[in-house]
């Protein structure tokens, strides 16, 4: 019986761990986002070099990815961390799909779906 329960809670702790955390964007630095200048992969598909720094020092978490999508003339990006010791999924980027040239106003979206402006960005 006690194996029982120590092999559950250790399963359990494991299963925490390992879980993504969405943040909210007073997780980070006041200018903690930093965009630089998208880059045209294919026809409609672009890549946006994004860099993250957090308000204060996390050890123990780190960004695993980055979720974007595209609304209307807006870019919304949520960053997920986690505190396992995999290898992060965020390659320094978000990736757009299935988006036009043009101006775009590039937001921050917190989990509760409040909107953070960042800035604008132009996709060539």
């Amino acid at each position: 019986m006690r194996i029982l329960l120590r092999t559950t809670l250790l399963l359990a702790v494991i299963f925490a761990v390992g879980c993504g955390y969405k943040k909210s964007r007073d997780f980070f630095a006041a200018s903690g986002i930093s965009v630089g200048e998208p880059v045209k992969v294919d026809a409609g598909e672009y890549r946006i070099p994004m860099e993250f720094k957090t308000k204060d020092m996390h050890s123990g978490q780190w960004i695993d990815i980055v979720k974007s999508n595209i609304k209307g003339s807006d870019i919304l990006v949520t960053a997920v961390f986690t505190q396992s010791n995999r290898q992060s999924r965020y390659p320094g980027y978000i990736e757009i799909s299935s988006a036009r040239g043009g101006v775009y106003a590039l937001k921050y979206r917190d989990p509760d779906g409040t909107l953070h402006p960042i800035q604008a960005v132009t996709l060539p």
